[in-house]
């Protein structure tokens, strides 16, 4: 493999100089009786020289440009794997953190009066560390190390929580507005990846006006009678919820619009970005079952349209009604919770306990496999997935499934390895929670199983 530059070179080489050759000596046949047939081999011969030297300069420079820029791509591929690994750990830690934190909250909240003006500092404590979350899930998405599930949510809700911060990526020399039309039905779409999806878009526009501009940020309800094709881009009829981000920068060429979804290209200047923003753009439609259309031209702006399917035609009013419906409370089941971090086994348990459960607890896969095999009963294994250094909570579920085909499970995580979270894809009667989560999301999900 290492020799075939030189070789491709050679052989182009080669060919282009036999060509001329003989192209030559016809030419030199015809005009053999000219008296100046002495200087026209003198010319030829300079004329190859010079040729081949000029052929052979071009191949090698454009194969040096071509190693440069894989050493570039390798380059950034390993920067963004450290930046991916650290972002992972960090992630992780700070999600036990939070466990605690949050966990802690609601057990303080529930020794307080119902009137206490402690509650009002509680719930705003609260609120915050719901946020840190999100962020935390963030870095996640930006490491590809979460666990990422689409679930109905709302997309001017999401737009309105995240405009400050949008005006903030934006500057100071943009005007950003934002039309959001009203009545939106929820899609189907990951919160997290979602906002990142949104702030890259306006860095993007912001990016492509170093003077200044618009941006115009815009969701509304759509309907595609028939297929809808815009160059290469295609919307299947259908129901859809737009979200479209315009600006008037300097745009896009037709050339480069044939380019924009290849992994690492970008029309920015070194360091400035990854070229990874539409990629991952256009992997999240196709994830959420959804379509995009960008739009550009030199010097007239860029449009990317994303067309969002609605989640069963529910609207966000009665999402959020549903989720403050789910209150049921236990029924006396027992849990087996297994966690390594104390601090977080520990404020589990209250939680589990003030819900109503018997809880078991365990700190790690021998430990809770003990507990399976003397406990007469165990309604439901809630484990975390990092759990020893060559034990995880994956290969806890299968033993404890395959001692006991009816044992529900529920595993917990502050980030998931896909290839651990892919063996259990089809695994039955199997839970999930991202860390952290409160009491209310830990009980509907064991609920759900339980019942």
């Amino acid at each position: 493999m290492r020799y075939q530059p030189a070789l491709r070179i050679s052989l182009i080489y080669a060919g282009l100089s036999l060509i001329y050759i003989f192209l030559s000596d016809w030419l030199v046949e015809q005009l053999i009786a000219n008296s100046s047939a002495g200087m026209i081999q003198t010319t030829k011969g300079a004329v190859f020289v010079s040729l081949s030297a000029l052929v052979i300069y071009l191949l090698i420079r454009a194969e040096l440009r071509k190693q440069a820029w894989l050493r570039e791509v390798a380059t950034r591929t390993e920067r963004l794997e450290a930046i991916g690994q650290f972002a992972t750990v960090m992630a992780h830690d700070f999600n036990n953190m939070l466990m605690v934190v949050m966990g802690s909250m609601e057990l303080s909240e529930d020794t307080l009066p119902q009137e206490h003006p402690a509650r009002k500092h509680l719930a705003n404590a609260m609120s915050a560390a719901e946020k840190a979350g999100g962020l935390t899930q963030r870095m996640l998405v930006f490491s590809r190390q979460g666990h990422l599930r689409s679930k109905p949510v709302d997309v001017n809700q999401i737009a309105r929580e995240l405009t400050p911060l949008l005006n903030l990526a934006a500057g100071e020399n943009i005007s950003l507005r934002c039309n959001l039309s009203e009545g939106l039905p929820a899609v189907m779409a990951e919160p997290s990846k979602f906002d990142n999806i949104l702030l890259n878009l306006i860095v993007n526009s912001r990016d492509a006006m170093p003077k200044g501009g618009d941006v115009v940020l815009e969701t509304a309800a759509e309907r595609v009678e028939s297929q809808l094709s815009e160059g290469h881009w295609t919307v299947p009829p259908g129901d859809y919820v737009t979200v479209s981000v315009r600006d008037t920068g300097h745009g896009i060429s037709k050339h480069d619009m044939e380019k924009v979804l290849e992994p690492f290209f970008t029309t920015k200047p070194v360091g400035k970005g990854t070229g990874l923003g539409l990629t991952t753009l256009h992997d999240s439609m196709q994830e959420w079952k959804s379509h995009l259309i960008i739009t550009s031209a030199d010097g007239l702006g860029t449009t990317v349209k994303m067309y969002l399917t609605p989640a069963d035609h529910e609207d966000p009013a009665s999402l959020k009604a549903k989720r403050s419906n789910r209150t049921a409370s236990s029924k006396g089941e027992t849990i087996l919770l297994v966690e390594n971090a104390a601090d977080v086994r520990s404020t589990v348990t209250d939680q589990l306990r003030s819900l109503g459960y018997e809880v078991r607890s365990a700190a790690s896969v021998p430990e809770a496999q003990l507990i399976l095999q003397e406990e007469p009963k165990i309604d439901l294994l809630l484990s975390d997935i990092m759990l020893d250094r060559d034990k995880t909570g994956v290969a806890l579920a299968k033993l404890a499934r395959s001692a006991d085909k009816t044992l529900k499970i529920v595993l917990m995580s502050g980030h998931a390895d896909p290839v651990l979270t892919a063996e259990m894809t089809n695994f039955a009667e199997l839970g999930w929670l991202a860390k952290p989560f409160g009491r209310s999301a830990l009980n509907c999900e064991l609920r759900k199983l339980l019942d």
